[in-house]
């Protein structure tokens, strides 16, 4: 049974996810003041920064009618029911993973100080760090997969495309029940679904020993959300990761060239 508990699982953000939450081409290179409050924001949050990772495997899995029960607790999104009927899931992981609170507090420091520049640039940071960390996981949980013969599907979380947010209550708890454990920081589930830190995220990835019906289908493939470089278990080209459900951008002038 896999366990994965990672404290300290760093934060190698790659330029290239940063500048896509930040909105920039992908060819265009951060010059002048962007640079500065690019390369600024990362070194803050790497002295700073306190993210971790929590994964494991469920106890007790069942797929029945339209329910999935994942020890005890049943879900219903009708998205991932078709993921895992295709692919003849036979037990689940549940994923918890916190960028920590400490980025949303500087960003909200920096708007009080009038810095709408370096808080945007924050925000987005912690976005790519929960982006960075759900790959890291991702990556760690398809070794594990391969080695056991089994292959991992994309994860899914409230607030994605056909499952309600209001089961992000339902989900924390049952991560908190399977770990029995203490995890390095405070993370709240609010009356709406969001996550306090809101720069966090609850996943479910699927598990099935049909390695042949995960790969003749292309949305049971997580390679396509995941963009960890020099992967060796890719089975297809990385394309864009799913939108986080607080990722929402508040609207003020990016500093960069218009002219791009």
């Amino acid at each position: 049974m896999l366990e994965l508990f990672d404290t300290h699982p760093g934060c190698q953000v790659q330029e290239s996810e940063y500048k896509r939450l930040l909105g920039y081409p992908r060819r265009k290179v951060l010059e002048g003041r962007a640079r500065e409050i690019a390369d600024a924001t990362r070194r803050w949050y790497a002295e700073h920064g306190r993210p971790w990772i929590y994964a494991r495997q469920a106890e007790a899995f069942e797929l029945a009618g339209e329910e999935i029960k994942i020890n005890g607790a049943a879900f219903s999104p009708p998205p991932l029911l078709a993921q895992f009927n295709t692919a003849q899931v036979h037990t689940a992981l549940l994923l918890a993973v916190s960028a920590g609170p400490q980025c949303e507090e500087k960003a909200r420091a920096l708007w009080q100080e009038g810095k709408p520049d370096e808080y945007f640039f924050m925000e987005m940071f912690g976005s790519a760090v929960v982006e960075h960390l759900v790959t890291v996981a991702n990556g760690r949980i398809c070794a594990w997969a391969d080695q056991q013969g089994l292959a991992a599907l994309p994860h899914y979380s409230p607030g994605y495309s056909g499952w309600n947010v209001s089961d992000q209550p339902q989900l924390w708890d049952l991560i908190r029940r399977v770990s029995g454990r203490d995890f390095p920081g405070e993370l709240d589930v609010m009356d709406t679904g969001m996550l306090r830190p809101k720069k966090s995220l609850l996943a479910v990835i699927g598990l099935t020993r049909h390695l042949d019906r995960a790969r003749s289908f292309a949305k049971l493939v997580p390679c396509e959300n995941c963009s960890w470089p020099r992967c060796q278990y890719r089975r297809a080209p990385y394309r864009q990761a799913p939108p986080q459900i607080e990722a929402a951008r508040p609207k003020h002038n990016v500093p960069y060239d218009q002219t791009m």
